[in-house]
């Protein structure tokens, strides 16, 4: 029982070390070193240890780090991440990983207002639809791009600014043969991402969501092979709040047949009755 004693005490500074941290001023060394572009750095909160499948001891242990990063023709980013170190035994020393960027904001820009993110995303669609509509050959109108919240925005890790929108278009669809088909009429959400770009912030692309449709405007095989899509004319051939002109249709999507209206009898011709002379009889 002694001996076991003497043993623990033995291990004592073995089991302490093995929680000796690097540094703060070796964790900061280490992130630039990684990161290359960092200007300035502070570490926060305290360390926090992990375990991976596979060990028995936590072998991973990490530190925020915030920092901003090299000015570049004025602009520069303000992120958080992690400082992480591993070890191969619960006795040995802490290594350098990697420090891994969780969050960025890029400063230094002007922000884009609700109108210039719009217009850019339509300068998309005219110049390249699939960076906003991935598969845009059954596409048959777009009616208008609106962002619901505003100038509200979400960051991710490369320091994109996500803006929520909603999309509203018109698809080609055909459900089964004999031929039953038309336009289905959808208001999808569209994230919509804005990046630096040539010393400016732009829109770079922009991301469709899945969406029920929410009219479906059935019509014959002539009418559908009529209607023309997104790619087969400029872009603006297939905007605005009127929508697609559906051929033999009136221009009106909600017809159902191409079949000739009734004739209207006000625009017939009128026939001239023919007039007789009237018959005098006896003296009359």
């Amino acid at each position: 029982m002694k001996a076991l004693s003497l043993m623990c005490f033995a291990l004592l500074p073995l089991l302490a070390m093995s929680q000796e941290f690097p540094s703060d001023a070796k964790v900061l060394e280490d992130v630039k070193n990684y990161h290359k572009k960092i200007a300035t750095a502070k570490v926060q909160n305290e360390w926090k240890l992990e375990k991976e499948a596979g060990y028995n001891f936590s072998n991973m242990a990490k530190r925020v780090v915030a920092a901003t990063t090299v000015k570049e023709n004025g602009v520069f980013k303000n992120i958080i991440g992690l400082a992480i170190y591993v070890r191969g035994g619960a006795g040995e020393k802490w290594n350098f990983s990697r420090y891994f960027v969780t969050s960025s904001e890029t400063a230094g820009l002007a922000p884009l207002s609700e109108t210039q993110i719009r217009e850019q995303t339509l300068e998309l669609l005219r110049s390249n639809p699939g960076q906003v509509l991935v598969t845009y050959s059954d596409i048959a109108w777009v009616y208008d791009i609106v962002l619901p919240e505003g100038l509200k925005s979400e960051t991710d890790r490369t320091g994109d600014l996500i803006y929520k929108a909603t999309i509203e278009y018109e698809k080609k669809f055909i459900s089964s043969y004999p031929f039953e088909g038309g336009l289905r009429r959808f208001k999808s959400p569209l994230e919509i991402y804005v990046r630096p770009k040539d010393g400016a912030l732009k829109v770079a692309v922009a991301v469709l969501g899945y969406s029920e449709p929410i009219k479906e405007t059935l019509m014959t095989e002539k009418q559908y092979n009529a209607i023309p899509v997104l790619g087969t004319k400029p872009f603006d051939a297939f905007w605005g709040p009127q929508g697609p002109a559906v051929p033999g249709a009136g221009n009106k999507s909600d017809e159902k047949s191409d079949a000739p209206k009734a004739a209207d009898p006000k625009s017939e011709p009128q026939k001239k009755s023919l007039k007789l002379p009237k018959l005098k009889i006896n003296g009359f």
